[in-house]
């Protein structure tokens, strides 16, 4: 028998044989790296193991058995090296060919296998050293518990679970040490000592007014002088360079002090800079772990449909390669697809992205841009990326997050009055479930990995460096050179020290520009006169600006302006001619006197206007000069069909009046501050709260005839409610004596009454309802500040479920807070005031006190 081969085949079937075996001949550089790489950090994570032991920590035998992993595999390699190094020198024809092919090839594939065992039992050996949850937190316990122990260090990979351990510590260490202060900061990768130092002074009681005028090292020793008698518990989380803490007046811990500082960081050199006496290394999941985690998040209803998804979900755990922020975001993405068809098409692209990144960026990258690329519409997809816009671990207010999408048109599908607000809180539910963002009661946060990968797209997986230009938080004193604006799409430059900007950067496609809380005084007039497709422009918290730059009058594409907390004097009628604005922020606007009546009326598509604080709210206004009442400032704003979200100061009855007969302002205020309110009689009827169903901020502030907030007796008994308040401030309202119409309010989340001084009572039990006792319940914040004559809050004790802090302040007649012991149950309420105060509470029982004994925390004003 005779077998005929194509000559094309053998030659392929040769070149076949060559390129999978050649490379075995060739293994000088293997040999390198399993000699200096592999081996070497083997040996690290063996001592690493060792030293353990000499701290007391008992060995189990699965480490013993690793151990003899090592030996073994340390002495092959010994060999390997030994027979490799000689062979390689055994050559012919000018030392280019070896001698014996066979004997190479040999060696060769020896050293491939031994690269492949060497990294398999490094991976075992980290997942040693790696312990579970609990494990961690038991060996922090006992290192707190170390009078010789002061500073530990958390580090791992981003994403691996640091700020969860961070977490745990203060729920769960809280109750077990006895400390004064629990302190925590997050610093991020540019370190602000100023925000840092900010921080820890709200933590120790100071207010904010306290400061004022004070230069770093004023405040770093006024911190200095409280926790230098204090014992703290200091979690500094995501630290990424050595901070020096004694200048922001943090004490080092001692053994006399008792004091303790935690830190998280990605690098254990930083661990070492920081002075750690203990470090404790987070390292990935185990394979078992990984998968429990995945199928938790992906869901057991979805796993049921197939058994073959059941399979596929054991791979793709396995390619998040233990990161629990991996596992989570990418098995929320997941857990939408139903049919093994979208399991198999999101497998193939998960293969098809982690191999296509992985060598330029980290493998972490591909798996977040599924989670990404998983979101339902591209409009969602434009909302998650705007995101990364803000600085690190920064606190991003959802109201005004909402307000810059409008801005940007990505909401713009929807015209009525609360469709836009609703789809932006309904994209941000989308975001905060697939595990992008981060709920925090009013505001949203983004990981600072999440971050980074969010860049990453956003500047077209890194082809377009500059797309997205961020330079938020970093401390900045100029602008960037004026040759990177040119490509820039977005830019941020938030939250730096930039005074002025004069130069005239050429930026065609820039559309988002965000400037605030610099330190701005100047902008040169010719700033803006390249930037023709600009739409959102952000000028917000720069006190020291005072007057526009002429060049914003041009930028006749602008559909967001910000100029919220800026001290600008005077809008110029030209400002009408930015006939595309929807969004115009004019809050704590204090030197605003006057608001030229033509310049409202020229914004015909505005949807949102907010002038809360603004010193021109509600006064009527012609063209630059104040008009004693030619034309009502109502009369403008009903010239605006397309506005349907509104924030105002009103400063006296008859402004009220006047604005309560214009439909709009019933359904369209969302924040109302009765601000110096002039009126004629003692109290102010609230029942038109009633139909104001957007209301969700109210404020009385220096209101000092009112006497009593009233409510016909009508409403009362029709069950009528004022179910949008979500937020009630009342500031020196010296004559008002209660506050009992709250009950009323049942979605109550923040209550804060100040300098009322002849209140005795917020609810007053002789006017309550009958049967009226479930007020409060989703109240998360109490804050009573300098009422002298106050001795209840509350007739009974309540649950409050929901609360998290109560601050008392100058309130020397309240003796009792209406908690009952079920307050604490589902977490800490943090209970701030004068420790002489707290020490002469009456409670409901000894459980009771008890409960809130180690919630409670001293005030420093």
């Amino acid at each position: 028998m005779s077998v005929e081969l194509p000559l094309v085949e053998l030659l392929s079937c040769f070149w076949t044989c060559i390129t999978e075996h050649g490379g075995y001949i060739c293994y000088g550089e293997d040999l390198h790296t399993l000699q200096s790489n592999k081996m070497e950090m083997l040996r690290q994570l063996r001592d690493h193991l060792k030293r353990r032991e000499e701290t007391g920590d008992r060995l189990n035998e699965m480490v013993q058995h690793w151990f003899s992993k090592v030996e073994i595999v340390e002495t092959n390699t010994f060999e390997l090296v030994a027979r490799g190094s000689q062979e390689l020198e055994n050559n012919c024809l000018g030392s280019c060919c070896p001698r014996n092919c066979w004997s190479r090839h040999k060696i060769g594939r020896k050293i491939q296998s031994t690269l492949a065992e060497a990294a398999a039992i490094y991976d075992e050996g980290e997942q040693l050293l790696a312990t579970p949850m609990e494990t961690i937190l038991g060996k922090l316990r006992s290192y707190i518990g170390k009078d010789e122990v002061g500073r530990i260090g958390i580090y791992g990979k981003g994403g691996i679970g640091k700020t969860t351990v961070m977490n745990e510590i203060s729920s769960n260490l809280l109750s077990e040490h006895q400390f004064d202060y629990i302190i925590w900061v997050v610093v991020s990768q540019d370190p602000n000592l100023e925000k840092i130092q900010g921080d820890v002074g709200k933590e120790v009681g100071f207010l904010e007014e306290r400061w004022k005028g004070k230069n770093q090292e004023d405040r770093a020793k006024e911190i200095s002088d409280i926790l230098s008698h204090k014992r703290f518990l200091f979690l500094l989380d995501d630290i990424w360079k050595p901070v020096d803490l004694t200048e922001v007046g943090v004490p080092l811990p001692d053994r006399e002090n008792g004091s303790k500082i935690i830190f998280t960081t990605r690098s254990e050199e930083v661990c070492n800079q920081m002075g750690a006496e203990e470090k404790v290394k987070v390292v990935r999941l185990t394979e078992k772990k990984s998968l429990e985690l995945f199928q938790q998040n992906v869901g057991e209803d979805t796993l049921r449909i197939d058994q073959q998804i059941r399979k596929l979900a054991e791979t793709i755990a396995k390619m998040c390669d233990g990161l629990p922020l991996a596992l989570i975001t990418v098995g929320q993405a997941m857990a939408s697809k139903k049919t093994l068809q979208e399991w198999n098409h999101s497998f193939e692209v998960l293969s098809k992205s982690v191999s296509e990144i992985s060598g330029a960026k980290d493998p972490f990258f591909a798996l977040l841009k599924f989670s990404y690329d998983s979101l339902p519409s591209d409009a969602i997809k434009s909302c998650f990326l705007y995101c990364s816009l803000f600085p690190e671990d920064f606190s991003i207010s959802k109201f005004n997050l909402i307000d810059y999408w409008i801005g940007e048109g990505f909401l713009d599908e929807f015209n009525d009055p609360s469709g836009a607000r609703n789809e932006g809180k309904k994209v941000i539910r989308t975001l905060v479930r697939a595990l992008l963002l981060q709920d925090d009661g009013e505001d949203v946060k983004m990981h600072d990995l999440i971050r980074e990968v969010g860049l990453w797209i956003a500047c077209e997986c890194g082809k377009l460096q500059d797309k997205y230009l961020v330079e938020a938080g970093a401390n900045l004193i100029e602008a960037p050179e004026i040759g990177r604006w040119e490509r820039a799409r977005r830019m941020s430059l938030m939250s730096n020290r930039i005074q002025s900007l004069t130069k005239a950067p050429r930026c065609n496609d820039l559309s988002t520009l965000f400037l605030g809380n610099n330190h701005l005084k100047i902008i040169g007039n010719a700033f803006f006169q390249f930037m023709p497709s600009l739409k959102v422009l952000d000028l917000s918290g720069n006190r020291e600006l005072t007057e526009l730059p002429s060049g914003i009058l041009k930028i006749f594409s602008l559909q967001y302006l910000n100029l919220s907390s800026t001290g600008i004097r005077q809008l110029p009628v030209e400002l009408r001619n930015l006939v595309k604005l929807k969004c115009l922020n004019l809050e704590y606007t204090y030197e605003l006197q006057t608001i030229p009546t033509r310049v409202i009326s020229g914004f015909l598509k505005l949807k949102v206007l907010r002038m809360i604080h603004c010193a021109s709210s509600d006064r009527t206004v012609g063209d630059g000069i104040q008009t004693g009442g030619h034309q009502s400032f109502v009369m403008v704003l009903q010239q605006l069909e397309h506005l349907n979200e509104l924030t105002l100061s009103i400063t006296s009855e008859y402004s009220l009046e006047v604005f309560r007969s214009w439909d709009k302002f019933q359904t369209c205020t969302l924040a109302l501050s009765l601000h110096h309110f002039k009126h004629s009689r003692s109290y102010i009827d609230i029942s038109f709260l009633d139909g104001m169903k957007c209301l969700a901020d109210l404020e009385f502030i220096n209101c000092i005839n009112l006497k009593e907030l009233r409510i016909e007796e009508s409403l009362i008994m029709r069950g009528g409610s004022f179910n949008s308040l979500r937020k009630v401030s009342l500031v020196s309202c010296s004559k008002l004596e209660d506050l009992t119409w709250l009950t009323l309010a049942p979605n109550l989340e923040f209550l804060m009454v100040s300098r009322c001084f002849n209140m005795e009572e917020i609810i007053c039990k002789g006017k309550l309802v009958e049967g009226n006792f479930n007020s409060f319940g989703k109240l998360e914040i109490l804050r009573l500040v300098s009422l002298p004559k106050l001795k209840s809050i509350y007739p009974i004790a309540l649950p409050f479920q929901c609360l998290k802090e109560i601050v008392v302040d100058e309130c020397p007649k309240l003796k009792k807070l209406p908690l009952n012991s079920n307050s604490a149950k589902e977490h800490r309420i943090v209970i701030q005031g004068w420790e002489g105060w707290w020490k002469n509470l009456e409670w409901e029982n000894e459980t009771t006190r008890n409960t809130f004994l180690l919630s409670f925390k001293s005030c420093m004003y």
